[in-house]
């Protein structure tokens, strides 16, 4: 792969076999074909846009899925979960998704979850395409209308929060929940269904309950859902578990809450600072997935401009397109709050694009709208490509990274110190506990400066500490693009590992073609 990932490996056969696929799709609703047919294209759309990468790569995609992993190796092995525990402890504080997982685990027979970790973006993007259909035949009974934002919702939804994590389970939780409340008959029929979803998302994430709640509130509010006691058992719930199961950490990290609270300039600044130095392809990759997401809303707003001219608001959809914006001003969510309401947002801008593409009165799918629609797919899925594979230099691990993280998995002693370029690589997926982790990437300025001043020296100064029973450093191949293009100096990575393999003071415990373990040659006294 190149600069632009998987992207970059594209050829006139793989681009001509997408353009065919969805040509072929709006081709067969404009000949208003069965449903089985439409959604045979969206399943083999799914399944060779999320499919792809683990069939290809063989390895789990990802170095935050591998950390999800290590959770979930941690339940297997102990049969619970540590909610003052130092690392990890968001994950041990919201244990539901691990916990489920390590019932699946247990059940497919599985030593880890790495297999099904592998697969899980295809398996929760065909949750998503099934939940989604059920929320928008809730909405509206054009037919044309529930397809086509289908496929505007794969077309656009770039932002990876699909991969083995809390945040894809609790978002299709998040949509069964809106659909249930606009399919809402009877109290006997919602009320059970209502509380356990909301249970299960209260002990499963942190910032999809609070989405929840907006959006419960919100269609209460404007009467798109019945029960106006049903905010009131959400706040319940999700307040009672983070008071009691994850009291650990809402009461220690009150103070971050409390100060990110109505900043929204400072809350999306941190995920736009992130990308601020980029240059070169990463500048393409970033503005791309931007400009898929002002494409689709600018779609999404001239049809919301259109149906209120003819006074046919698609509340339901507007709310809920809307409603994300008050996430960020609620929490910076560690630089992610941009992406998250975007995931959020995005199945209602796919809705609206979709119905700016239909015609007001009819609801069959005309020449006319074929090409509309033509046209958007055309506008906003380069910034797909562009957003979801276009950081596959990062993303990919050879099995070569792993092996060498399950080798210090399985020789380090507990208590044990490791030293990480970054956390880019398949990191904590195995004994995670042992381990305290300091990432280079990671320290302050002028820490960066001395260590790049006296690679050698310093590490070896942060080695041969006496509190730890062990201490390794670790350079991986998936580590050197991230530090290049997130952190330290460029090369800074590349200048460490050629000091300490020149350096007398170190020896190489463990090497693959790539990565490499280094451990002092003649630790000091413990």
């Amino acid at each position: 792969m190149g600069q632009l990932g998987l992207l970059s490996l594209f050829n006139v056969a793989i681009v001509s076999g997408l353009v065919l696929l969805i040509g072929g799709f709006l081709y067969s609703l404009y000949r208003t074909r069965p449903g089985w047919v439409l959604g045979t294209y969206l399943v083999t759309y799914i399944a060779l846009i999320h499919g792809t990468p683990p069939l290809l790569y063989g390895t789990l995609r990802y170095a935050w899925a591998y950390k999800h992993v290590g959770i979930v190796d941690y339940i297997l092995r102990t049969g619970s979960v540590d909610t003052s525990i130092d690392v990890g402890q968001i994950y041990h504080n919201w244990p539901g998704f691990f916990a489920g997982s390590a019932l699946l685990t247990s059940l497919a027979g599985q030593p880890d979850a790495l297999q099904i970790a592998g697969w899980a973006p295809l398996a929760f993007n065909l949750m998503n395409l099934l939940v989604l259909r059920y929320v928008f035949r809730g909405m509206t009974r054009n037919r044309s209308l529930v397809w086509l934002a289908l496929l505007f919702f794969f077309l656009i939804n770039w932002v990876g929060q699909d991969y083995f994590s809390p945040q894809a389970l609790a978002f299709v939780l998040y949509l069964g929940l809106i659909g249930l409340l606009i399919r809402q008959s009877t109290h006997s029929t919602y009320l059970v269904p209502f509380t356990v979803i909301v249970a299960t998302l209260a002990v499963s994430h942190q910032i999809t309950p609070l989405m929840m709640l907006f959006a419960v509130s919100a269609l209460v509010a404007t009467r798109r859902a019945r029960g106006w006691y049903l905010p009131l058992v959400a706040f319940a719930i999700v307040a009672a578990w983070a008071l009691t199961g994850a009291r650990d950490y809402t009461l220690t990290n009150l103070q971050e809450l409390v100060t990110e609270f109505g900043d929204p300039v400072g809350n999306a600044d941190q995920t736009l600072d992130k990308a601020a130095a980029f240059s070169g392809a990463e500048w393409q990759v970033v503005w791309g997935g931007r400009f898929t997401v002002i494409g689709a809303s600018a779609v999404a707003l001239l049809g919301l401009g259109r149906r209120s001219r003819s006074r046919d608001l698609r509340v339901i959809a507007t709310v809920l397109m809307i409603l994300p914006t008050l996430l960020v001003l609620t929490t910076g969510f560690g630089g992610e709050v941009l992406f998250r309401a975007f995931l959020f947002a995005a199945p209602f801008i796919a809705f609206l694009a979709a119905d700016a593409c239909l015609p007001r009165s009819s609801p069959g799918f005309p020449l006319v709208s074929l090409f509309t629609a033509a046209v958007t797919a055309v506008l906003v899925v380069p910034g797909f490509l562009l957003g979801y594979y276009g950081k596959e230099r990062q993303n990919y691990f050879t099995p070569a990274e792993v092996q060498t993280a399950a080798w210090l998995g399985a020789h380090a002693q507990p208590g044990s110190l490791l030293v990480e370029g970054s956390t880019n690589y398949p990191t904590r997926f195995l004994d995670y506990e042992k381990f305290t982790y300091v990432p280079m990437n990671r320290e302050p300025g002028d820490t960066t400066m001395e260590l790049l001043a006296d690679p050698a020296g310093k590490l070896a100064e942060w080695l041969n500490n006496p509190q730890y029973t062990d201490a390794y450093v670790l350079l991986s191949r998936g580590q050197f693009p991230a530090v290049d293009t997130l952190s330290m100096p460029e090369g800074s990575l590349e200048q460490i590992e050629f000091a300490l393999r020149q350096s007398k003071s170190f020896r190489i415990a463990f090497e693959t073609p790539d990565a490499v373990v280094f451990t002092l040659s003649e630790p000091g006294p413990k």
